[in-house]
């Protein structure tokens, strides 16, 4: 379980259970049709021969986990909800660590309280980071994060083909140990024009207030764009493209600077879909959490991603790839973010993240999967670079209609500039899982890209 732990001794706000309490009950019954969500609910056993991810001389650890699985992905006329969640609670049985939280919720609904006048947004993501991005991410070196949020847009026709639309936003950001929660409102105004039922173009603005709990060692700022957007949606192919200026407004800071996104999703055979993208635009700790957790998905993996409060002109680039075809299913991923800090250039990095899962239906009630994941974090300041890699092999008996036992071997190694943080750990798996699985359109699964955000 290469994944993330949360220590019990400073309960984070469960931003992630309330908004899915919050969805299911606004959502009401349902009946039961192909929208359906997935979901599994696994219990087993797992072994390490290096708990605390050191060079020489690491423990053995017996765990004990309950993990849950949720996958919900269903548009009505009154609401929209995309949820991706894969969360585990650890329990390590010769006590090197207290009981830990692992995983990744991504879930955002939208309410259509007036069909095509007035929505409503509501939107969660729950996940990790390191506390120390070069040190190897073991259990002691991570914390949870919790970015929550929520408000209305209004579009008013102002014509058969233009309309204005206006969205508010209220976001709350909660940190497990850093000093970085934050209160955030956002409010963007677009006039669009609709040049066809599948293109639109528009021009917008949006203004940003980022509201720290300790002013004492975070300044508050404000960040702001103005830019124009093209947007079509055709049968195999969509693009979605920014053009504008940002601008970052704090104290010691007041510049801008020319900001562009592209995503282009392609559907190039029945059996394979292939999305690219690339970005320049202002950020900071939480948005770039938002962004790196929305390409990897949810996961238990931690990417080696930097958490602080100054803001940064990222420039990113991502590539994926999912193929599938009768028993055999791959996806590929790769993606590179440079964080330009505009106060504290110590901080200036590129992170580089790339995985693979291929799949095969071995028989009826077999499945074999290979995982690879790699991330690498360097600093330009010092030329410091920490690389971990993670290998998984993942052996699934489908012992009933909704009953299926898994077999693992995951090796983790670590790379780095620094003796001491270089490591090797191996684990063995097994546990038992009951459920079922999303009813999903046939065919590939769709790419992850920053425009999902």
């Amino acid at each position: 379980m290469a994944g993330s732990y949360m220590p019990l001794d400073r309960p984070m706000r469960a931003g992630a259970t309330i908004t899915l309490l919050a969805m299911a009950v606004c959502l009401g019954p349902r009946a039961a049709h192909a929208a359906d969500p997935g979901y599994e609910v696994q219990v087993g056993v797992a072994e390490s021969d290096n708990i605390q991810r050191v060079a020489s001389g690491g423990s053995d650890e017996t765990m004990a986990f309950e993990e849950l699985d949720l996958t919900w992905h269903d548009k009505r006329p009154w609401y929209d909800v995309d949820i991706d969640s894969d969360l585990s609670h650890v329990s390590y049985l010769q006590h090197t660590y207290g009981d830990q939280f692992v995983g990744d919720f991504i879930g955002a609904s939208k309410i259509n309280l007036a069909a095509d006048l007035l929505s409503w947004n509501i939107s969660d993501n729950f996940g990790q980071a390191p506390l120390n991005p070069i040190a190897p991410i073991t259990p002691g070196n991570r914390e949870n994060i919790n970015y929550f949020s929520t408000g209305p847009v209004l579009t008013l026709p102002l014509g058969r083909e233009l309309q204005l639309i206006a969205s508010g936003e209220y976001g709350r950001v909660d940190y497990q140990q850093s000093p970085l929660d934050s209160n955030r409102i956002t409010g963007i105004v677009s006039l669009a024009h609709e040049i066809s039922k599948a293109t639109t173009i528009s021009i917008n603005a949006k203004d940003e207030r980022i509201d720290f709990e300790d002013d004492a060692l975070n300044p508050d700022y404000d960040m702001q764009e103005a830019y124009a957007r093209f947007d079509t949606k055709g049968s195999r192919t969509e693009i979605a493209a920014d053009v504008g200026y940002g601008r970052v407004q704090m104290p010691g800071l007041n510049g801008g600077n020319f900001i562009a996104r592209l995503d282009i999703t392609r559907r190039i055979s029945p059996t394979s879909t292939i999305g690219v993208s690339f970005g320049r635009d202002y950020s900071d700790g939480a948005d770039s959490f938002l962004l790196i957790q929305t390409v990897g998905g949810a996961t238990l993996n931690t990417p080696t991603a930097v958490q602080a409060a100054a803001p940064f002109l990222v420039t990113y680039g991502t590539l994926a790839w999912n193929y599938q075809l009768d028993r055999t299913m791959i996806g590929l991923m790769a993606a590179y973010f440079h964080d330009d800090y505009q106060i504290d250039e110590a901080l200036n990095n590129n992170l580089t993240m790339a995985s693979i899962r291929a799949t095969r239906q071995i028989s009826p009630v077999l499945q074999l999967a290979l995982t690879e994941y790699v991330d690498s974090e360097h600093f330009d300041t010092g030329g410091v670079t920490a690389t971990e890699a993670d290998t998984g092999l993942q052996l699934t008996w489908r012992a009933g209609r909704n009953l299926s036992v898994y077999f693992a071997y995951y090796l983790a190694k670590g790379l780095s500039d620094f003796e001491a943080d270089k490591f090797t750990e191996n684990r063995l798996w097994l546990s038992v899982g009951y459920g079922r699985a999303a009813v999903v359109p046939a065919g590939p699964a769709p790419v992850r890209l920053p425009g999902n955000m």
